[in-house]
């Protein structure tokens, strides 16, 4: 049993929605940052980085108070209003060939910390307090945690007539993502969507598990619990069909003193290798990833994995780590080895061929995408997924719906 809370979110005004909404700061470069930050005053980015490229005197609580000064300063300007009732918000994403649809809403950190909502990553405790202490100095939540619902259900039927109403806000971003928000007040639409998740025995996060745990982390230290708003944490939650898992591509700046033969040769030694006439149109079967060369494209036949190995264990992305680039290129540690870097699937094998003849890697390696079947299986299983595993969509726009901790 699932519990869902609707809440009186803060709200852009209507004609300032598409100015306001932005991208995570994380996938900005300083460069794009600040020419958003020049040419965009409206931007959700001045609450989140009002200081930008002034922090070097300041304490990490002047930082984040000064978030809060500027977030007051939108509220002030009247570019926020908040709504008058608790409202549940449905979300769609769209764009070519994708669509994303779901609700925003509060959910427990008590399911959290029961295990209804469950991890497949884990968390750093620094960067646990950190956000901690950046949700209770600024009192707000601007960006929710990316939650599926798996299985069977009916939560597109308990929706289904709000799709075709006149959305609160409809406009589309310069990345070709058009986004459509509807505000629902209605207590019989709100009571059915509950219902559903009253029968969803546990969701799984797909992004966010350290804004969650900070939040879980928040509600224990200042003794929130039942209804109080630190007791929840923000979260925009689909049916695991809407969820779009992409790969993320692993490629490598060193072949560990070989030069590209004595690579070939090595790899040979792990698997069957065979070259390929060109790149790859299609994502590698399970068990095989593609190798990307200054010598043209092969395809590796991963090890098997041992028939105890566990769900993580069994992922290609971990067989790769364990067979490849740990024994031969020496790249233990995914997340502090300097010599790899991680490619979202989103930008295709061109990319990685890209880099790969260019100089700035001297390989790379295709992955498939990983199932969401794969990834509950490392959930309830208590499994945690190599870094970089899965790079996944939606991507949620940051100051769209904030939600008051007070």
């Amino acid at each position: 049993m699932i519990k869902l809370r609707p809440f009186r979110a803060w709200r852009p005004v209507p004609d300032k929605a598409h100015l306001v909404a932005s991208r995570s700061y994380v996938s900005y470069t300083e460069e794009k940052m600040q020419e958003k930050l020049v040419g965009n005053p409206f931007s959700f980015l001045h609450v989140i980085h009002p200081d930008h490229g002034k922090t070097e005197h300041l304490s990490r609580q002047q930082r984040f108070a000064n978030v809060r000064r500027k977030w007051s300063e939108f509220v002030g300007e009247g570019w926020y209003l908040r709504d008058e009732l608790d409202c549940l918000y449905l979300y769609e994403q769209s764009k070519k060939g994708s669509l994303s649809r779901g609700i925003i809403a509060a959910v427990s950190v008590g399911d959290y910390r029961a295990g209804k909502i469950k991890v497949h990553e884990q968390t750093l405790q620094q960067r646990e307090e950190l956000f901690k202490e950046y949700l209770n100095t600024t009192g707000i939540n601007a960006e929710p945690v990316l939650l599926a619902a798996p299985g069977a259900h009916e939560l597109d039927t308990a929706m289904d007539g709000i799709w075709h109403a006149r959305p609160t806000y409809d406009f589309s971003t310069t990345d070709m993502v058009r986004h459509r928000v509807w505000a629902v007040s209605e207590p019989r639409i709100i009571a059915a969507v509950q219902k559903q998740f009253a029968q969803i025995d546990a969701l799984y996060i797909a992004d966010g598990h350290h804004r969650l745990a900070s939040s879980a982390r928040l509600a224990e230290s200042t003794g929130a619990f039942a209804e109080a708003p630190k007791a929840w944490s923000l979260a925009f939650i689909v049916p695991q069909e809407h969820l779009h898992i992409h790969n993320f591509d692993r490629a490598v700046t060193s072949l560990g003193g070989m030069d590209t033969d004595e690579f070939l040769k090595a790899l040979s030694q792990v698997g069957q290798l065979d070259p390929m006439d060109k790149a790859p149109l299609t994502q590698p079967p399970h068990g095989f990833v593609y190798v990307c060369t200054r010598k043209g494209w092969f395809t590796l036949a991963l090890p098997e994995p041992d028939a105890s190995a566990t769900a993580a264990d069994k992922l290609d992305a971990s067989v790769l780590s364990g067979s490849v680039l740990g024994p031969v290129l020496g790249i233990h540690d995914l997340r502090t080895d300097s010599h790899v870097k991680f490619i979202p699937g989103t930008q295709g094998v061109a990319e990685l061929e890209r880099i790969v003849k260019s100089g700035e890697a001297a390989a790379a390696f295709n992955l498939r995408p990983v199932s969401f079947a794969e990834l509950k299986a490392v959930a309830d299983s208590g499994g945690t997924m190599p870094p970089k595993s899965t790079y996944i969509e939606p991507k949620l726009r940051s100051g769209l719906t904030v939600y008051s901790l007070e």
